[in-house]
């Protein structure tokens, strides 16, 4: 008989964000195998998922709440996961391994609380770690007594799960510090699927077409743009850098939108032309047509990120064949991973005159066809694929249920 899997997911469905593409993925995968119990919250992307690929599924009603702000997000976090437990609860007795991630946070910690209870297998996706991505952000100081506090507690959630994914090496140092062992963590990085992603020139594509932007050196933000992207870092850069060639795109959403946009309307005023656009949110149905519409793909995180996070928009442009300008701290695990692989270029965060003259640097070699010809997408077919991470989740998946 197949063995009972319960996947808990505050996302999924393969058009709504990256961590719901991811969590789908992984979903239809393990079908094959195992008896699958999705656990999600419902919207049209999780019926039209469940739906499609006949998942028995427990849905929960989703508050709405205003993810920017700490207090009604907690609330918000707090009111999902009665709902999450209370489904768990008619699957529990039944169920071989539980399957979630770090987010909600809030549900996370509840099932620290109740595993010793109910005497599950634990199996956690790390994608973030909690509080010290609110060290990033600047919610906290490292010497607020609230902050310590939580500190304490997470050293005992993240102990909590039989194993545990994440997704980048620097991830893997600072958990393995933080829970005192590393026996039950797990590297597998991110992916991307050069199937879904094809790799377009940029004379074809439709926004640089609208934009008029073929002859230029094209530079793209794609995505979140958040307190954990350091988006002021990246603008004052792009607003001391000097070439008349060089074009900023920035597609997405996020917490610092107004900010981004106040700026893009100061840069093109200073410069009396259309430099930086802002073109907003895209569906991720025509993801392939943003992430083609650049020759470099921006990435960025705020200074103290060391570990707390892998942007996944990375391994897209990667799979669309867009080297990377990466900012962030010299030891994560895209610095990395670009040094091995010479995918692109790297640059420390919070230095934006410096990051302002690897910007006209790059611009000058694309301008005089001196740039080293790079591949991403020849990289993420060898060793970031869909296929290749989806079985190593599998023999993860496999020896957690294993007592």
């Amino acid at each position: 008989m197949k063995k009972n899997i319960v996947i808990l997911a505050e996302y999924i469905g393969e058009n709504h964000n990256s961590t719901a593409y991811y969590w789908s993925q992984i979903t239809k995968y393990l079908k094959n195998d195992y008896e699958i119990v999705l656990i999600v919250p419902e919207n049209e992307y999780s019926r039209i998922f469940a739906t499609k690929n006949n998942i028995t599924t427990h849905f929960v009603k989703s508050p709405k709440f205003n993810k920017n702000k700490l207090l009604p997000r907690l609330l918000g976090q707090f009111i999902q996961t009665i709902s999450f437990i209370l489904a768990l609860k008619k699957e529990v007795k039944s169920m071989d391994l539980l399957f979630s991630g770090t987010n909600p946070i809030i549900t996370m910690f509840i099932l620290a609380f109740i595993k010793p209870l109910y005497q599950f297998r634990w199996l956690v996706l790390v994608h973030d770690i909690f509080p010290n991505n609110l060290l990033s952000a600047g919610v906290f100081s490292s010497t607020n007594l609230i902050y310590k506090m939580l500190i304490s507690i997470s050293k005992i959630m993240y102990q909590s799960p039989d194993k545990m994914i994440c997704i980048g090496r620097d991830m893997e140092d600072v958990l393995k510090h933080k829970i005192g062992f590393q026996n039950v963590i797990h590297y597998i990085p991110n992916w991307a699927s050069t199937d879904k992603i094809p790799a377009i020139k940029k004379c074809d594509n439709e926004i640089i077409s609208e934009l008029g932007w073929e002859n230029n050196v094209v530079y793209q933000f794609y995505g979140n743009m958040g307190r954990l992207q350091d988006m002021n870092n990246l603008l004052q850069a792009i607003n001391l850098s000097q070439s008349s060639h060089a074009r900023f795109l920035f597609i997405g959403c996020g917490s610092e939108v107004k900010y981004v946009q106040n700026m893009v309307t100061e840069i093109n005023e200073k410069c009396g032309y259309q430099r930086v656009h802002f073109y907003g949110k895209l569906d991720l149905d025509k993801n392939h047509i943003g992430l083609n519409a650049c020759d470099v793909s921006l990435v960025t995180l705020s200074e103290n990120m060391y570990g707390l996070g892998v942007p996944s928009k990375a391994y897209f442009s990667m799979a669309a064949d867009k080297p990377i300008l990466y900012v962030g701290d010299s030891r994560s695990e895209l610095s990395t991973l670009i040094s091995e692989h010479r995918v692109g270029w790297t640059c420390n965060p919070a230095k934006p005159q410096k990051l302002a003259h690897q910007l006209d640097d790059i611009t000058d070699s694309y301008l005089n066809n001196s740039s080293i010809t790079i591949h991403p997408r020849v990289i993420m077919t060898k060793y970031f694929s869909e296929s290749l991470a989806l079985t190593k989740i599998k023999s993860v998946v496999n020896s957690t249920m294993i007592i």
